[in-house]
Formats: C-alpha cells, sequence, structure tokens
C-alpha cells in the first residue's frame, strides 16, 4: 500500500510531475491520476489543485471539455531554477553584493511574507532582518512585489565588500554550514539507493514514485543553494556531490518513470 504523502510534501509533487512529463501544461485529468500514482486520493488530488489554484500556484484554462493546467508564481520560479540546476552559469565575484534593503509596518506583514518568500526562491540569502543579498541582480524576478504598498520602504543597492567578509556573509545569509551539512546527508542516500537499484526498473507506477521518494524533497532543498562563486564557497561545499548523486538516481529511474507518465498521457 502506498503511503499518503503529508500536504507540504503533496505541493511538491505536482511541480514533479511537470517535470517527469515534460510538458508546460497538463490536463487535470492527468494530473489527478499521476497524483493518484504517488499516493493521493482522487478527492485529495483535486483538492490539492483546487488549492493550489486559489493560492496563485497554478492557473487553469477551460479547453475540450476539461481543464488544462500550468504553474504559476513562486511555484513556477522555483521549477525554473531547479531545471537549471548545475547548469546555471555561476557569476564571478566583483566584490559586492546586490542588495534589497527593506522596512515594513506589522499592518503589511502580508507583504514582507511575500516579499522574503519570493526573494528566496529567486535566490537572495538573508543577511539580517531587513537585508536580502545576492551576488547578481535578481530583483526582476520579484515582478509586482518591486511596487510596495503605502508604508513600506523598499530600496535596491549595492553592498561592496572585502572577499573574506563576503565569504562570512554568504555564509551566514544562507546557512551555508547546515546546508552543506544537509546535502551531505542527502548524497550519501541518493549514492546508496543508486548502488542498490534494479539493473533495469521496469517503465511503471512503481518507477514514479520511486523517483518521487528519492528526489522530491532534495529537489527543493536544492532551491536554497544560491550560485556561489568560488571564493565565497565554504570549505567543503558539498552541493557538487548532491547534484553528482541526483544525476546517478536520474539516470537510473527517469527514462521509465517518464516512460510511464506519457503513456498516461497517450491514454487522455
Amino acid at each position: 500500500m502506498t503511503a499518503r504523502p503529508s500536504r507540504g510534501r503533496s505541493v511538491a509533487l505536482v511541480p514533479f510531475l511537470f517535470g517527469a512529463a515534460g510538458r508546460e501544461e497538463l490536463s487535470g485529468t492527468a494530473l489527478t491520476r499521476l497524483l493518484g500514482d504517488l499516493g493521493l486520493t482522487e478527492a485529495a488530488a483535486r483538492a490539492l489543485i483546487a488549492r493550489m489554484r486559489k493560492e496563485g500556484h497554478l492557473t487553469g484554462e477551460r479547453r475540450g471539455g476539461g481543464t488544462r493546467y500550468r504553474m504559476a508564481g513562486d511555484l513556477a520560479a522555483g521549477f525554473f531554477r531547479i531545471r537549471q540546476g548545475s547548469t546555471a552559469a555561476v557569476p564571478e565575484w566583483d566584490g559586492r553584493f546586490h542588495a534589497l534593503l527593506y522596512q515594513v509596518p506589522e499592518g503589511q506583514r502580508a507583504y514582507r511574507d511575500a516579499l522574503r518568500r519570493a526573494a528566496l526562491l529567486t535566490g537572495y540569502g538573508l543577511l539580517q532582518q531587513g537585508v536580502l543579498i545576492a551576488v547578481t541582480d535578481r530583483s526582476a524576478g520579484l515582478g509586482a512585489l518591486l511596487t510596495p504598498p503605502e508604508g513600506v520602504r523598499l530600496h535596491r543597492a549595492t553592498l561592496a565588500m572585502e572577499e573574506a567578509e563576503a565569504a562570512r556573509a554568504a555564509y551566514d545569509a544562507w546557512g551555508l554550514g547546515a546546508l552543506s551539512d544537509l546535502y551531505d546527508r542527502q548524497a550519501e542516500f541518493l549514492e546508496a539507493a543508486a548502488r542498490s537499484a534494479p539493473e533495469r526498473p521496469a517503465a511503471d507506477a512503481e518507477a514514479l514514485r520511486t523517483l518521487s521518494r528519492l528526489l522530491g524533497r532534495t529537489m527543493v532543498d536544492t532551491l536554497r543553494a544560491p550560485q556561489l562563486p568560488e571564493p565565497l564557497r565554504p570549505a567543503g561545499w558539498s552541493l557538487p556531490r548532491l547534484q553528482a548523486a541526483i544525476g546517478q538516481v536520474l539516470q537510473i529511474y527517469s527514462p521509465p518513470a517518464v516512460a510511464y507518465v506519457h503513456q498516461v498521457l497517450g491514454d487522455e
């Protein structure tokens, strides 16, 4: 019997399925069936889709007697960063961070939370309350949030730092010590899974479930990793090891999982 995912993990299943499908849009019928393969009841799958649409994570368009869904908002931005992964160009350190400086009154907490959430997904780190930093200017990814409500102060700035000081700032802003420890544990788990995997997994729902179980949480956690120039990385930075382990698992389970998803989509 397939274990039912928690609510938080259920949300992560949706971009995972878009990635496995390799499509920008999926029908409600296919999405519901595939979520069922990953452990959700039909009612739970439909409720999840409706909630994500209400929260702005999905958009839906009625077409041909059904609804076609696309990812939107923070979910789409996070998915794009995950797809870039290790192929994203690593910027050079030019001696300064790009920063967002903000002061938000208590009455505008919703805006503050939305700004921080979107900024972190876009690649900023939180240096301290009211100060978000990035190696490159990533403000374009914040869209309408760059026009704050009345009473909020939001400024774009640059913070010049010497290399050693900048490395310490990066360590604090992105929590690189704890993050590197997490990535080491996840890499060890994936490496073991790759060693014990069958030689040729069948192209079925079990391959899809296994790929989701192994990579679903880990891929989301890679969003917390900034693209840092070499001088700003801590000693023993474990992201490259994790990316290699992810690649091993994808090599084994992605072909059968993707083949199964395409079979489901072909049955529509």
